[in-house]
């Protein structure tokens, strides 16, 4: 379960900070780019991990949470106005 709780936000914090930082970036904020870009970077490995070991092991479950982990992150960052 513990599994299932971290690949899920780790890829909703992904899908989420990656659309803000590439608005970041289009508008030229450096200090916010270098942030999100970090921030991107380090979910990006927690969730690829998590999510490629568990599809070998088979474990569907964990895929599906990455899934939709990523398509809410994506989802949430157009709900943000910068």
């Amino acid at each position: 379960m513990g599994k299932v709780i971290i690949v899920f936000l780790s890829q909703l914090i992904f899908g989420f900070v990656r659309n803000l930082n590439t608005r970041y970036v289009s508008k030229e904020n450096v200090k916010l780019s270098v942030i999100t870009g970090f921030l991107v970077k380090t979910s990006w490995l927690v969730a690829t991990y998590l999510g490629v070991s568990s599809l070998i092991e088979g474990n569907y479950i964990v895929t599906a949470f990455y899934i939709i982990g990523g398509v809410l992150g994506d989802y949430l960052s157009f709900k943000i106005k910068i």
